[in-house]
């Protein structure tokens, strides 16, 4: 079972996408680790795609699929914007004891690979598509 979405890059979006993370949840058999990662990635990347992947130049579209199949969630988020893999950003320092004097930012990309079973990351440079797909099991 698949549902998708396609909506524009900005921020009025993102209330948009977690509207639909609720309805995925409501229609995929997905664990409790599943609808976490879900939610995450989507909320995480969609806004990262916004923030950063494009400009208000520029603004395009962001393209979401999810699926459930013999119990492995499937999360591909496509866009057209600056090209980024996530998977090549480093870890965040943790070694501060102090959680207020750490340094903002990393935390929800490092989630996010935590959590994963799998990350993968294509660009295509000709039609300009970035897709990131991350893969959960039960």
């Amino acid at each position: 079972m698949q549902q998708s979405i396609e909506v524009h890059a900005d921020w009025n979006s993102i209330t948009t996408l977690m509207t639909f993370t609720d309805s995925v949840e409501a229609c995929l058999p997905l664990t409790a680790d599943q609808s976490y990662l879900m939610r995450l990635v989507i909320e995480e990347i969609a806004t990262n795609i916004v923030k950063y992947g494009y400009t208000d130049a520029n603004r395009d579209v962001i393209q979401l699929v999810c699926s459930c199949d013999q119990g492995t969630l499937r999360v591909s988020i496509r866009d057209r914007g600056a090209p980024f893999d996530p998977r090549d950003q480093p870890d965040p320092d943790l070694s501060d004891a102090d959680p207020a004097s750490r340094m903002i930012g990393g935390l929800g990309l490092y989630f996010v690979r935590e959590f994963a079973d799998d990350l993968s990351y294509t660009h295509d440079d000709i039609s300009g598509w970035n897709e990131l797909i991350v893969i959960k099991g039960q």
